[in-house]
């Protein structure tokens, strides 16, 4: 049993995490009538958890190695605080025993399972043998203490191709890795060591059989102190994107209440055989003949409860602190009923159109959408740092059934506005609305099965002409050379103004003619020449080829940001007009290597004169908390190497110096390439 089983009524709470699942926690805690302590990095100061704790005390600098991971920090803070009891969140210390039995030790009430039983779960080989004793079924693998590369080797042969690589110590898809052959066994097996230190700091994995395409189904599971367990139905995670879930929802539609009710009592076979107490999540692989697998279980609150709390209407985070407060569970099996469909879009700070690079910057506008609920810490002023995940908001929406969920969450995602760095939004929204999603027939590789579709290059032409015409007729403050009636006129008719306008990695070299104060056109566009009425008031209205659209307009330095209504991506073109036009071409060779965002160095896997063929890996960053590979465009000789493994890198900081070399052929590559 944990500390709860002898608990009183928690009156102050610590919660040992920080962004929108703290303020999940406080917001349930509040209503219970709770105090709540925030704890916080240097680089959190200011969040939106800080703000609206009761309490708050800062536990160290950004890195989470010495911060949220700080268990002595954490509950030296919680004593000082008299906080009598901690929620851990997830992520961070949630799923780890030390942690838990800290807090045992401490005498504080940990709102969670016992540290036996994390203990048992967070060992992904332990839980699978407890899992088997206990009845359910397993997928075949390997998992032996002290296994050298040799004996994983081995044993993925026995096996069969393909294999899972999985790391023993954590779950959420890090250190994890799909192999297909064993001519790449050793290089996953490197990476997937390398990503699970990082992680866990625990670099032991274990192998599985890999089901190819399955579905990922998980039973929610409510358990108190006095032996009572429940589940709460299936959330359907098949929806994933490196093995990180993306989009989740309940019921799962491939789940019929036959399976629904074998999934839920294979579940709760494991609640009582490891003592189980609080909220937790058993996790299947379904197959196509409708088999299901033990794969894990997750000993803490999951990133996507809220779809179970729309179809239930329980609250599973307020449940959370009555059973660490020693109540008993008043809910029956027969009487929890699942209504309507649920869906959940996890808003990450990641930019699709550069292999999901992490992004980075100032929250310049936000504003969450009327129609759905949405859990996030983001505030206007705010800032984006590379410390920890990408994860943001979540947009959550419950519909009457599946289709009505799926065309409300497209529409809510088009009325979210985040604007100040790239998202992932209008993925999401064509992940909604794309028809095999919302037919319901798919399974784990659905986005990489519909890449093309879901990451096909936005419209941009609407939003560069407009951009274009805004900055010709109404430039920033300051930098007008004449009244605004007499932009763009002379005595012998319009003047064409050139507006220059990077993008991505291209460059537009724009012509705006002004054909009156308010109609203009706009040449150079790939698509050929756009026509653009702009009222002559700063109102936020303009047609653009003759449809009418509402945009909103940002400056941040030399950046501007536009926002069509007919998006949920603003665009951000950097407005080059005044600079060299000896920039040099798009696909030109670029000697030096920068950063293309904030991260640390993991690996650097080249020296000074090496010659390196295009798609080459140069060095390995990491930014919240996945690996990035950096490769080059170009054949070319490496000069100089200025960083070294652990280094912290910024946006655009001078990593590699290059010379030019001739390659005998070019090839693709799926990394961020230089």
């Amino acid at each position: 049993m944990n500390a709860s089983a002898h608990a009183q009524r928690i009156r102050k709470l610590l919660i040992a995490n920080r962004n929108e699942i703290a303020c999940r926690i406080q917001r349930a805690a509040r209503t219970l009538g709770i105090q709540t302590v925030a704890v916080y990095s240097e680089a959190d100061a200011h969040a939106l958890h800080v703000q609206q704790a009761d309490e708050a005390y800062c536990i160290g600098p950004a890195p989470s190695l010495e911060s949220y991971l700080r268990i002595d920090k954490l509950i030296e803070t919680a004593l000082e605080a008299g906080a009598d009891a901690i929620h851990p969140g997830y992520g961070f210390v949630s799923e780890n025993p030390a942690f838990a039995q800290a807090c045992v030790d401490a005498g504080i009430t940990l709102v969670g399972p016992s540290p036996q039983a994390i203990a048992d779960m967070a060992d992904k080989a332990r839980a699978k043998q407890i899992a088997q004793q206990a009845g359910l079924p397993c997928i075949p693998g390997y998992s032996e203490a002290g296994a050298t590369t040799a004996d994983l080797l081995a044993a993925a042969q026995r096996i069969g191709y393909p294999v899972m690589i999985k790391a023993l110590a954590g779950g959420g898809g890090r250190g994890m890795r799909l192999v297909m052959s064993e001519s790449e066994f050793a290089s996953q097996l490197h990476s997937a060591q390398l990503e699970a230190k990082s992680a866990f700091n625990d670099d032991r994995v274990m192998l599985e059989k890999a089901i190819i395409n399955p579905r990922h189904i998980e039973i929610q599971v409510l358990a108190d102190t006095h032996g009572h367990a429940v589940h709460l139905g299936e959330r359907d995670c098949s929806v994933q994107r490196r093995h990180q879930k993306i989009v989740e929802e309940a019921p799962s539609p491939a789940v019929d209440n036959s399976l629904r009710a074998r999934m839920g009592e294979a579940a709760l076979k494991l609640v009582h055989a490891t003592g189980y107490v609080g909220a937790g999540t058993v996790e299947f692989l379904l197959d196509s003949n409708g088999d299901f697998y033990f794969i894990e279980m997750n000993t803490r609150l999951q990133v996507e409860h809220g779809v179970t709390e729309a179809i239930t209407g329980i609250d599973l985070v307020q449940w959370q602190l009555r059973i660490a407060s020693g109540e008993p569970l008043s809910l029956a099996q027969k009487d929890i009923a699942l209504t309507g469909h649920a869906i959940q879009g996890r808003l990450c700070a990641e930019d699709p159109a550069r292999d999901f690079m992490p992004q980075t910057g100032p929250v310049l506008a936000w504003q969450a959408a009327s129609n759905a609920r949405t859990d996030h810490a983001l505030q206007v002023g705010g800032e984006v740092s590379p410390w920890y995940d990408s994860l943001l908001a979540k947009v959550i929406v419950h519909g009457k059934n599946r289709l009505d969920a799926c065309q409300q969450l497209a529409d809510a995602l088009g009325r979210t506005t985040l604007v100040g760095f790239e998202h992932n939004g209008l993925y999401l929204q064509r992940i909604a609305q794309h028809p095999v999603f919302q037919s319901g027939n798919f399974g784990t590789s659905f986005l990489a099965q519909h890449a093309d579709a879901l990451l096909a290059p936005q419209n941009t032409t609407p939003h560069l002409a407009m951009l274009a015409v805004l900055l010709a007729v109404r430039p920033p403050s300051g930098h007008r050379a004449w009244p605004a009636w007499m932009s763009g006129f002379s005595s012998t008719g319009a003047l064409e103004r050139p507006v220059l306008l990077g993008h991505g990695d291209k460059k537009y070299a724009l012509r705006v003619k002004s054909l009156s104060p308010q109609r203009h056109q706009v040449e150079g566009l790939p698509d050929g020449p756009v026509a653009v009425e702009l009222p002559g008031s700063p109102a936020q209205s303009a047609l653009v080829n003759g449809q009418a659209v509402r945009f909103q307009h940002w400056q941040q330095d030399m950046h501007q940001w536009l926002l069509l209504n007919t998006s949920p991506q603003a665009l951000c073109a950097s407005n080059l007009s005044l600079q060299s036009a000896a920039a040099g071409q798009d696909n030109a060779f670029q000697p030096k290597v920068k950063s293309p965002m904030s991260g640390k160095v993991t690996q650097v896997l080249v020296q000074p004169g090496d010659v390196v063929q295009p798609g080459t890996v140069l060095l390995c960053l990491e930014a919240m908390k996945m690996e990035h590979r950096i490769t080059v465009k170009h054949a070319a000789q490496v000069e100089e190497v200025l960083v070294q493994v652990g280094e912290q890198m910024n946006v655009n900081q001078l990593m590699l110096t290059l010379k030019e070399a001739t390659a005998p052929s070019t090839t693709e590559s799926s990394q961020t390439t230089v």
